[in-house]
């Protein structure tokens, strides 16, 4: 169960980055890009290009997450993988 919750929080995740991800490719390249400190609400402005190439390398990731989760089989109640 916990597997399952796990998962459908990184889809999330995955459908939030790439919407970001697209955004930024749709921005003008003199557009004016603003990232937010983390645990707050403050906003810092930031060079596009950097928040673009963090926004893909975190997609990757979590791509690269689900899809290991998706490949390991399903476990039964002792966490164990069945066979």
């Amino acid at each position: 169960m916990e597997v399952d919750n796990r998962k459908v929080q990184l889809q999330q995740q995955i459908k939030g980055k790439q919407v970001l991800h697209g955004e930024l490719s749709t921005l003008k390249k003199e557009a004016k890009v603003y990232k937010q400190q983390q645990n707050s609400n403050v906003f810092f402005l930031d060079n596009k290009d950097n928040v673009f190439s963090e926004c893909k390398r975190t997609l990757d990731s979590l791509v690269q997450e689900y899809k290991e989760m998706e490949s390991v089989g399903p476990l039964d109640e002792q966490g164990e993988q069945e066979t």
